[in-house]
């Protein structure tokens, strides 16, 4: 699977209503309110699956460089 995907399964199993009991994490990529806010805030529709999937890569881009660096430190820590 190609490691975006993999991401996306791990994190929400590729559902845009996902929500975490223990913390804010929601959504496709499990944004906490605080990265909500540098992705989009309130400009962005998160109901909208394609809004959170274009956060969500912009996230993976800007933090870890590239989906498989961000596999990798997901596959060492539990969470990405």
């Amino acid at each position: 699977m190609q490691p975006i995907l993999e991401l996306v399964a791990r994190e929400s199993s590729f559902n845009p209503n996902a929500k975490n009991p223990k913390s804010s994490a929601a959504g496709l990529f499990q944004f906490l309110d605080s990265t909500r806010k540098n992705y989009g805030g309130n400009k962005v529709d998160w109901s909208d699956p394609y809004q959170q999937a274009v956060a969500g890569i912009q996230y993976v881009k800007d933090r870890y460089g590239t989906p498989e660096k961000a596999l990798a430190f997901w596959d060492k820590n539990g969470y990405y």
